[in-house]
């Protein structure tokens, strides 16, 4: 019943010209690109409002929310993309939802009262900033929200409801804006209204999640059921390994800000998370590749066609790879001086710290299709122990590296475990035969022909002339060498099929 999956309808084709392209693709280009747009914007503001301290503690909260997610999930998100993405009768697509919502709210509900009181106690440990008990609070506040809404968006995800996804995180997105902005003019802005606010509107979009499931689904009160005891145990079976898993990756992915706040302070933290949400541009581009990938390779592979599963990843992840490439040589080149230009002088990050920040995010991206090819090919017990292993090495590095080098320490504790993780995984994934076959050989060539030849050009001329090594000139230089190499070994491949 739990892994039970049939066929869904195909996705969305549009065409322009003779070309067609995936709709669901860009109805979620258009969302990441919104809602990304509008939380760079967001942060930018909270970080000019707030200064770097209280920005600083806003994300040392926000990160400390994402970091307990996955445990109160206990990855009940992915198993219920396993039970309803084939499902057919309202009453088998409700009853793992129900059932999971109800197991999540009494975890993260449990959870919360806990911080609540406790909070007192570990305050200066987790901040040193003025306001950190009421920080801790507003954490508890957000995490059963956070994760409810966790919850019912990958409902609708399974469920391929594609375009009500991206409304909702569209509307999120600049009604949260608006809401800063709101508290702004108030002159009532702090790191903890600002998050209580963020909890507020999540509840209303959530709730809407909720209502359109119910009636995209045809589910009435005579659909509401739980699933039996049997399978319930079946789904936290699968659901363990599962958040064992996202416990890692958070780890590996925002337990630094944590820790940075921590050790170092809140506004030390408060510029490293800066850099982080201006490289995160290279995650949203990735996003919306991964977020149509998961459920299309799962019903593939269910299906026993493995050749389909390789040919949907070459598609996504070469057009991934292909763009994404410039945009991290791009952000690792100007990413100080466009902080410096928003944020002013006191988020100045060193060029060293920025490039390790992009070749982590860069890694972590690129390491997605092998991790979904693990999930969906039931090796979620490996990827959990390999996921916390990597996850445990990153907090030691940071902690050994962080004192002795900083901010650039705990990049390359972060990197060095991402990489670690990516080489292991592709590994473990070749021994079912989706290794290195899930690569895009020719679109990788590609890149690494443009990347290898557009870097050459910048590193020969900021050798003859100064005027180089300035960044936005060799940003401009490289981006016009890559892409005229690009464009050059795309029409040659397309005269030499057609001959």
């Amino acid at each position: 019943m739990w892994l039970h999956a049939v066929p869904m309808t195909g996705p969305t084709e549009m065409r322009i010209g003779q070309r067609q392209i995936d709709g669901a693709l860009v109805q979620r280009f258009i969302a990441e690109g919104v809602t990304k747009g509008a939380a760079l914007f967001l942060v930018f503001l909270l970080a000019r409002w707030l200064a770097a301290e209280g920005f600083g503690g806003y994300s040392q909260t926000q990160a400390l929310v994402a970091v307990l997610v996955p445990i109160v999930l206990l990855g009940l998100g992915f198993a219920i993309i396993r039970q309803i993405a084939g499902a057919t009768n309202a009453a088998d697509i409700a009853a793992p939802i129900i059932t999971a919502f109800l197991l999540v709210s009494m975890l993260s509900m449990g959870l919360a009262v806990a911080i609540w009181v406790f909070a007192p106690r570990f305050a200066a440990d987790f901040s040193n900033h003025p306001s950190a008990i009421a920080l801790i609070r507003a954490a508890a506040i957000l995490l059963p929200v956070a994760a409810w809404q966790n919850l019912f968006f990958e409902a609708l995800r399974a469920r391929q409801r594609v375009r009500t996804a991206t409304l909702l995180q569209i509307g999120e997105s600049l009604i949260s804006l608006a809401g800063i902005a709101v508290l702004w003019i108030l002159n009532d802005l702090t790191p903890v209204t600002a998050i209580i606010m963020i909890a507020i509107l999540k509840v209303v979009f959530l709730l809407s999640a909720a209502a359109d499931l119910m009636r995209s689904q045809a589910i009435g009160p005579g659909q509401i059921r739980l699933l039996s005891r049997k399978d319930v145990l079946a789904a936290l079976a699968l659901g363990m390994p599962f958040m064992i898993a996202g416990l890692g990756e958070s780890l590996m992915g925002m337990v630094d800000r944590v820790l940075i706040g921590s050790l170092v302070g809140s506004e030390t933290v408060g510029r490293y998370v800066a850099a982080q949400t201006l490289i995160a541009i290279l995650a949203s581009w990735g996003a919306p590749y991964w977020w149509l990938l998961y459920p299309r390779m799962a019903r593939a592979m269910t299906a026993g066609s493995s050749s389909e599963a390789i040919a949907l990843t070459h598609r996504l992840f070469g057009n991934f790879i292909t763009f994404a490439t410039p945009l991290a040589v791009l952000l690792a080149i100007l990413g100080p001086q466009i902080l410096i230009l928003a944020l002013g002088e006191t988020f100045q990050i060193a060029p060293a710290t920025m490039a390790v920040l992009v070749l982590a995010i860069f890694i972590n991206q690129s390491a997605t299709p092998w991790e979904y090819s693990l999930y969906i090919s039931g090796k979620a017990v490996f990827l959990m122990w390999t996921s916390l292993f990597w996850g445990l090495a990153a907090v030691v590095g940071i902690v050994v590296l962080l004192p002795a080098y900083g901010i650039l320490g705990a990049a390359i504790s972060v990197a060095s475990a991402r990489l670690g993780f990516a080489i292991i995984i592709i590994h473990g994934a070749g021994r079912s035969g989706l290794g290195l076959e899930l690569l895009p050989r020719d679109s990788a060539l590609r890149v690494l022909a443009d990347l290898s030849l557009a870097v050459l050009v910048v590193v020969l001329g900021s050798t003859m002339t100064t005027m180089m090594q300035t960044p936005w000139i060799a940003a401009a230089l490289f981006i016009a060498v890559y892409g005229l190499s690009d464009l050059s070994a795309r029409l040659y491949q397309t005269r030499r099929q057609a001959r």
